[in-house]
């Protein structure tokens, strides 16, 4: 429940609660990571709404009036929660204040309406660390804003890349204010699609979705491949976007590789032997950060190879469920489904018209995004709150899982029909943060082991 927070500026140090909001001689107020001492008074008069003096709104930060949450502890009465998106890519653009991604950020802000409490957008140089506040940018009806609040109660990792995520100065930040502070962080991380393979590998009831896949391919590894499967792919073991990925076929005698040049361009060449594939293409090719996965028939649309991109997310109570689903096309001789190769994208209604097969594939996939969200959480053991899977269903009719991604792509969603499904994504992530801090305050030990 959500109470509409407004601003007195008559009396001094006090805050009006409903008076069915149980009181148990709380003396401080907080709000993110800042608290102070104030009076409490509990008024019939009120429902929905409570009333905090001036002052106390100043002492906390609050930046201005909104519908917050009420968690309650011990000795304080915490509004909020304060939500931080950490990310980088800042420009001095009051309009558009991380580029081309503000628009992106705009409407994940915007749902913080539907959830209540307050969410922001912060990179590292916003943070204050002598007064505990961070410059925070603020998504309003009037557009962008920045305000300065407290640390907040829980961050929201959205890096753009793994190279700043790497660096140093982020992964100090990350743990200072994860273990001198006590916030927690979800999707901390980006993944890495050979871990993800060995942790799954090791969950019972995810491991059948996983095609056979191994690090650091060679020759040999290839061949056994392709004598096995008949097909593999070669993939960055931290590539995202579908660059740098390599289709290998063994058809007729010959090898085929299909692949995209450095100028865009989606080539297929051919050869007699591996050998002299491997000697043409890869010799100077380094692949100590390389995965081979085998490759599967999937089920095609026009002769077009398609899969499935799965969004799930937690909820408010803190469980998994599928947010959004959809089916991607590959593009002519792309090797992959991605839409910046070409891939189309398509809802489930226009690729399985007949509504009783939709229905039990749907339930299917569900089903498995769900076990593989799951699986996945347990055997990484960090606090995630969103995935994104690339799924494919052979012409068996058998799952396959090829990737999980901890900041899935939005493309997706250019598609018309799945503009509810990108607000529920968005909504979501926020929802769980709201859940998330309320557990932090309820139970902090349990959420920083």
């Amino acid at each position: 429940m959500t109470y509409s927070l407004m601003i007195q500026e008559k009396e001094e140090n006090t805050i009006y609660l409903p008076s069915a909001v149980s009181l148990s001689g709380q003396t401080m107020a907080a709000f993110g990571s800042v608290s102070t001492p104030c009076r409490f008074v509990s008024s019939p008069l009120l429902d929905k709404h409570i009333i905090v003096t001036s002052d106390v709104v100043k002492r906390l930060y609050i930046p201005f009036a909104a519908d917050v949450h009420l968690i309650l502890d011990d000795d304080t009465v915490h509004l909020g929660p304060l939500v931080g998106i950490f990310t980088a890519g800042f420009t001095k653009s009051p309009l558009r204040p991380v580029g081309k991604r503000s628009f992106f950020f705009a409407k994940l802000l915007s749902q913080e309406k539907k959830v209540g409490g307050f969410a922001f957008l912060f990179g590292a140089h916003h943070i204050h660390w002598e007064t505990g506040t961070v410059t925070g940018y603020f998504y309003t009806e009037s557009g962008w804003m920045q305000r300065e609040v407290p640390l907040p109660t829980v961050i929201y990792n959205r890096l753009p890349n793994r190279r700043i995520e790497n660096s140093e100065t982020f992964q100090m930040i990350k743990e200072t204010l994860k273990n001198q502070y006590g916030i927690p962080w979800f999707n901390e991380n980006f993944f890495n699609k050979w871990e993800v393979y060995c942790l799954l590998k090791e969950h019972p009831h995810s491991r059948p979705y996983l095609p056979d896949t191994s690090l650091h391919p060679t020759a040999e590894t290839v061949q056994y491949f392709l004598d096995r499967y008949g097909e593999a792919y070669l993939k960055p073991a931290n590539g995202s976007l579908g660059f740098g990925i390599y289709h290998l076929v063994k058809k007729n005698g010959q090898y085929e590789c299909r692949f995209r040049d450095e100028h865009g361009y989606n080539r297929i060449r051919t050869f007699p032997t591996l050998s002299s594939l491997w000697q043409h293409l890869f010799s100077h090719q380094k692949w100590d950060h390389y995965i081979i996965q085998q490759g599967i028939q999937l089920i095609e649309v026009n002769g077009r190879k398609v899969d499935f991109r799965i969004h799930t997310n937690k909820n408010e109570q803190g469980a998994w469920q599928v947010s959004a689903i959809a089916a991607k096309i590959a593009g002519k001789r792309s090797v992959t489904t991605h839409m910046n190769n070409g891939g189309i994208v398509k809802t489930m209604e226009e690729i399985f018209p007949d509504a009783s097969v939709r229905q039990r594939i749907l339930k299917r996939l569900h089903d498995v995004a769900l076990t593989l969200s799951r699986g996945l959480e347990e055997q990484m053991g960090i606090t995630i709150g969103e995935i994104g899977f690339d799924i494919g269903l052979d012409q068996k009719h058998r799952i396959w899982m090829f990737e999980a991604n901890s900041k899935p792509g939005r493309s997706i969603f250019k598609h018309p029909k799945l503009k509810q499904d990108d607000e529920r994504t968005a909504m979501l992530s926020l929802a769980y943060a709201v859940y998330l801090s309320k557990k932090i305050i309820a139970e902090p030990e349990a959420l920083l082991q």
